[in-house]
């Protein structure tokens, strides 16, 4: 997956515990005066850290989604 010009291998494995991780984040809460509005994301086993902004959550959600969604799903959309 390349994400902001950096590029992240993961195994299938990996990637399904990325996408949990991702879709329990709640955008909602973002926009409340309490939160920062950033994310702080470990992956594969902590090799890697990723610092997310709203935006960037919002658009990895929609990265996800696509992977996951079968094509012929996205053309009766």
């Amino acid at each position: 997956m390349n994400f902001h010009g950096k590029e992240m291998l993961l195994s299938f494995c990996e990637l399904l515990a990325f996408r949990n991780t991702i879709n329990a984040i709640d955008i909602d809460s973002h926009f409340y005066n309490d939160h920062s509005g950033i994310e702080i994301v470990p992956l594969c086993n902590l090799k890697e850290i990723l610092i997310l902004e709203t935006t960037d959550v919002i658009e990895l959600k929609k990265i996800i989604h696509a992977i996951f969604t079968p094509k012929e799903v996205e053309v009766l959309n």
